[in-house]
């Protein structure tokens, strides 16, 4: 009993290690995305990171993509899930900008995470749960906000950020439940992934694919279709084997960290004090998160 229990604790513990992989990837993708030609449209290039990336999962995948077919219906709301995300936080940070879209986006997911799972059914998270979410909460309000970007309100803006949060939310959901019926991660990735870029591929008629029209667009989609979505999503697909999506999406919090560590490094932007202080205290709450992700109940035991 002792030697399956640290089993366990050893893969839980793998699985927050891929989370955070993942979302570490993730927050390189503005840093990334602004090295690209001034001309390249983010919608498209976003687009394209879906068709590219999500190709890039059906290879490694190829084998067992077959068995999604016995689940379409989950398929085609984790697509849409993914396909929406893309497009309203797209919409949200033309409209309200990025510090408000961040800040909407990132506070919605793990609230509509908790509200699918209560629907579910699943177990609620323990009280170190609702701690860490509200001191990650505090950190990255203090981070965008006292940072180094001006926040304005602008509430069609606020509105596309919320749903985009849940949409993350959704298909994050989505994916949980594929893995739970015994289809690799991998494999879901690739499903939801290919799904949302063939609902959203019709849209490169308006934005253009400037994103191809030279090496560096090219070599920048390449990095951030392979490595921001097809990398990441291997480890984030493996990781919903071992942890409930409301944990997930939990640690996935870290990316705008890394965003903002990125913007000064590579950027060259000012990140005040206050800004900093706000990403010390994102990373304690990641902590506790992870912590309370390895004595919970809703840790995947499977």
């Amino acid at each position: 009993m002792d030697r399956e229990r640290l089993r366990r604790s050893a893969k839980s513990n793998w699985a927050i290690l891929g989370v955070l992989l993942a979302s570490t990837l993730f927050g390189t993708t503005g840093t990334a995305l602004a090295q690209a030609p001034d001309t390249v449209d983010p919608l498209g290039a976003g687009i394209l990171r879906l068709v590219v990336g999500g190709g890039g999962l059906v290879l490694l995948a190829r084998r067992d993509l077959r068995l999604l077919i016995a689940r379409p219906s989950v398929v085609l709301i984790g697509s849409i899930g993914v396909a929406v995300y893309q497009l309203a936080f797209f919409w949200s940070t033309r409209s309200t900008g990025v510090a408000m879209a961040s800040i909407v986006t990132i506070g919605a997911s793990p609230i509509a995470s908790w509200f699918i799972g209560a629907a579910r059914r699943r177990p609620a998270p323990p009280p170190a749960w609702f701690g860490a979410a509200l001191l990650i909460a505090i950190g990255l309000t203090v981070l965008v906000t006292g940072g180094y970007e001006t926040v304005e309100v602008v509430p069609s803006g606020v509105v596309a950020a919320i749903l985009a949060g849940a949409a993350y939310a959704a298909y994050t959901e989505a994916g949980s439940i594929l893995v739970e019926g015994s289809i690799p991660g991998t494999a879901v990735m690739a499903g939801l992934f290919m799904g949302a870029g063939a609902i959203t591929s019709p849209l490169l008629i308006w934005t253009g694919i400037d994103m191809l029209q030279s090496t560096r667009g090219v070599l920048v989609l390449g990095y951030l279709a392979l490595i921001t979505l097809t990398v990441a999503y291997v480890a984030f697909g493996w990781s919903l084997s071992y942890l409930t999506p409301t944990f997930v999406v939990m640690l996935t919090l870290l990316e705008p960290v890394v965003a903002a560590v990125l913007s000064v490094v590579v950027l060259h932007q000012n990140l005040s004090v206050t800004g900093w202080l706000g990403a010390c205290v994102v990373c304690i709450g990641m902590f506790l998160a992870g912590r309370a992700a390895l004595s919970s109940r809703t840790t995947v035991t499977s």
